[in-house]
């Protein structure tokens, strides 16, 4: 949500004062109904909160301050840009002599200056211009497109008849051209839902003479190839992995040879996609080296939880958003550590590393393990001489190489299963494609689960996949009544799981413990399976009865019952 800024206090400073951009994170045990307010969400987007995340009237998350904190902030500032709902912070303008008066106000917890990072150019090639022919000999429908789409077995679910249809994804990138004959069918069938530039906070991604003259009509390209990857459709010439989805553009990015890139544009895009209906994410924006170095974000952090964009990412993913995030291209440039750059470390974020045609793994694409010890990336695409469109000419097409463009591969793979499965959370999503990929059984640090089978995680029969016995917060068991074996099923529902084991507990009817099983939790959607053969800890049969059930998961308890009939 944007806040207006149309009028800003009259303020005296010192005339030679820099001002600076912030965040004023807000102390959230002073935050109440009674001065904050709900925000409005479309019905899509609240559909998706009941059906796969987390929605309450009274979660911060869906609300933001009331005008009498705003008021009580903004005369201490320049100006107020917007406010976090997943940070719960101001991103604001200050001057270094406001920054007192702002540490004395009780509503502010913390204020710390937002992060710029400079933008490093895109992986170069000799032949990422070279235009390819507009044909191919044995899928002609797919044009030069084919390669990269079989290699995920793509064009097997399209002739399935599921091509993203009813699955809206949000693209983060530096800007859209619009008018390239790609796109024309999602402009003409009104699937392009919205778009907001957050550099110069207008609600038009495309390239504008006034906006954009320093960018030698380079803004719009490096979008515009994402863009296709995922939604380009000209029969016989380019076809996108989920060339029926709906799509959100946003602009975060401003290209040119010194390019800054400010990280509360990313966050606020994240939130903007949100509120705005959006499935998935997919997001070639990343971070890692900032403008000044004492901001730059060490290996250390990228343990999945500490840098802001990460911190949006996680938000999203709990609010049932699956964000499809590339792994970078510093493999090369950080050798000691992979050179993995975030929010592709985020819990929430499925990271994408990239492969050439015979499957191999790029020698730029980054890798983890993160900071936690987490295997990164989770998958591969084509990431080398993938086939994209060009903003230089609106039927312009040629090959680049990135990260950037194995990630909208993945994400349109991810859009196909989601078709399917409409009611899946996130995580679930991602475990169908990791099960039937190609390092399902042998997952590693530089290829992650490997090249994803779409076909299969669509089609493949698979009795884990059983939604019906996961319902949140309640730890269900089939049969019930138990006769002789119980199966007990519940949904894991903290973001950042502890690493610590817990124990799942069956107590009798007078509190006493019958049986125990010892597991490690796992993140927020993943459900759980435990088979019990009706024993107690002795190995004796347990008698017929009630039984209650009960795991902790983070800060709460899952709980259950089960009759036992013998």
């Amino acid at each position: 949500m944007f806040l207006s800024t149309a009028v800003f206090p009259q303020i005296e400073t010192d005339s030679t004062e820099i001002p600076l951009k912030v965040w004023l994170y807000l102390d959230e045990s002073r935050l109440s109904a009674d001065n904050t307010q709900p925000i409005i969400l479309p019905e899509k987007t609240l559909n998706r909160l009941n059906k796969k995340g987390h929605y309450s009237d009274n979660l911060l998350s869906n609300s933001e301050p009331s005008a009498s904190i705003y008021d009580q902030i903004s005369p201490h500032t320049y100006k107020i840009n917007y406010y976090s709902r997943s940070l719960c912070a101001y991103s604001a303008v200050v001057y270094p002599s406001q920054i007192q008066a702002l540490k004395q106000l009780p509503i502010i917890r913390q204020i710390q200056e937002i992060r710029t990072f400079k933008k490093k150019p895109v992986i170069k090639t000799a032949e990422s211009l070279k235009i390819l022919n507009k044909s191919t000999a044995d899928q002609p429908f797919y044009g030069n497109t084919y390669a990269q789409l079989a290699q995920l077995n793509i064009p097997a679910v399209h002739d399935s008849g599921y091509t993203g249809r009813d699955v809206r994804i949000a693209i983060i990138d530096a800007g859209f051209y619009k008018d390239h004959t790609a796109f024309q069918h999602i402009i003409d069938s009104g699937r392009l839902i919205a778009e907001r530039d957050f550099i110069f906070n207008d609600n038009n991604v495309q390239d504008e003479i006034r906006e954009d003259t320093t960018s030698a009509g380079a803004q719009a390209n490096h979008g515009t190839s994402v863009w296709s990857v995922i939604g380009g459709y000209e029969p016989y010439v380019y076809i996108g992995a989920a060339y029926n989805a709906e799509f959100l553009l946003a602009k975060t990015e401003r290209i040119g040879s010194e390019s800054i890139i400010e990280e509360d544009r990313f966050v606020a895009a994240v939130e903007w996609a949100e509120a705005g209906g959006a499935d998935i994410i997919s997001s070639s924006v990343a971070y890692r080296d900032f403008d000044n170095q004492a901001e730059d974000y060490f290996f250390r952090d990228l343990d999945g939880k500490t840098s802001n964009s990460a911190k949006a990412i996680n938000w999203a993913f709990e609010r049932g958003v699956l964000s499809v995030i590339a792994a970078g291209n510093d493999a090369q440039r950080f050798p000691q550590d992979g050179g993995l750059l975030t929010p592709s470390d985020a819990y929430g974020a499925l990271t994408v590393g990239a492969v050439d045609r015979n499957g191999q793994i790029a020698g730029f694409s980054s890798h983890g393990p993160t900071a936690d010890g987490r295997i990164k990336p989770d998958l591969c695409a084509l990431g080398v001489y993938t086939y994209i469109a060009f903003s230089s000419s609106a039927s312009l097409y040629g090959t680049r190489s990135g990260t950037s463009f194995a990630t909208p591969l993945i994400a349109g793979a991810a859009a196909l299963v989601m078709e399917k499965f409409p009611d899946l959370p996130p995580a679930q999503i991602i475990e169908r494609l990791k099960k039937y990929a190609s390092l399902s059984d042998s997952p590693d640090n530089r290829y992650g689960w490997g090249i994803p089978n779409t076909f299969r995680s669509l089609f493949e029969k698979d009795s884990s996949f059983t939604p019906n016995f996961y319902t949140e917060e309640t730890i269900s068991a089939f049969p019930n009544p138990a006769l002789q074996e119980v199966t007990f099923f519940f949904q894991w529902t903290n973001i950042i799981p502890s690493a610590a084991p817990t124990t799942f507990f069956v107590y009798n009817s007078i509190g006493q413990t019958v049986w125990k099983y010892t597991l490690i939790p796992k993140i927020v959607g993943l459900n759980e399976q435990i088979v019990w053969s009706l024993q107690n800890l002795q190995g004796k049969g347990v008698s017929s009865g009630v039984y209650f059930l009960s795991v902790k998961d983070g800060d709460k308890f899952l709980r259950g019952k089960l009759l036992v009939l013998r």
